[in-house]
């Protein structure tokens, strides 16, 4: 999703100045919008939640974002999802309408925003962390103080996102393991069914386990989501007290 101040006109990637895989543009769906069409709906993607992540993402360029008038939106429903050529593809052509005039762009699956600008160049390589977000939910109603921590943006690569609820003192090492993992995944590793094991210390094992509880749904993931719990099955609560005693 591209912002802009003003329309945005042929859109299109031109082959000679980027990397494209043909099929790929072929099958990605660009549309542009306008504002006045549907205020509330195009007003929706900038504030809410969203605008928390803005205001974060973007700093003082959070204006650009303000004064947009227009919109594109990429769409890539891909058939072979561990080849990322489609999303390179969606990738050239929010660059290309950077070049005619877009100022910010979103990554809705990440809920990501990027300054126009700072998109990755045409030639650097496809890096999956700068495509996930991690993600701490600081609100905890859970009688044992659990927050959930997960992945956003894995919708992207045809992956699961992943889920733990840990506490706030497990985030860092939480956290460090899901980007890890997540980036494997992202770049064709395979998580095992029912059960992965994900080895953390040689004295601690967790697994990655099916979404038995609907945390995804409850998250609003809009995706299906594997959960990252002990080896045992409980969560991840206290985990780092449990590494600094060494036990599993």
């Amino acid at each position: 999703m591209v912002f802009a101040g003003a329309p945005l006109t042929d859109v299109r990637v031109d082959a000679a100045a980027d990397v494209v895989d043909p099929e790929a543009a072929a099958a990605l769906q660009v549309t542009t919008l306008a504002r006045a069409a549907d205020p509330a709906w195009f007003d929706g993607w900038r504030g809410g939640a969203l605008r928390a992540i803005a205001t974060t993402d973007l700093g003082a360029d959070l204006a650009a974002l303000d004064a947009a008038t227009h919109l594109g939106l990429v769409v890539a429903t891909p058939d072979a999802p561990a080849d990322l050529g489609y999303l390179q593809t969606a990738w050239a052509v929010a660059r290309a309408m950077v070049a005619r005039g877009a100022t910010v762009v979103l990554d809705a699956h990440a809920h990501t925003f990027w300054r126009g600008a700072e998109l990755p160049a045409v030639d650097a390589p496809l890096d999956p962390r700068r495509h996930i977000r991690l993600v701490f939910e600081t609100d905890s109603a859970r009688t044992d103080r659990a927050h959930a921590l997960h992945t956003r943006g894995m919708l992207a690569f045809g992956a699961p996102d992943l889920v733990a609820l840990c506490g706030q003192d497990d985030a860092p090492l939480v956290g460090d393991q899901l980007g890890r993992l997540a980036a494997e995944v992202a770049l064709g590793a395979e998580l095992a069914a029912p059960s992965h094991a994900l080895t953390v210390s040689p004295t601690m094992r967790w697994q990655v386990i099916d979404d038995r509880d609907g945390l995804g749904a409850l998250l609003q993931l809009n995706n299906r989501a594997r959960v990252v719990v002990a080896d045992g099955g409980q969560h991840l609560v206290g985990v780092v007290a449990r590494l600094r005693a060494g036990a599993s």
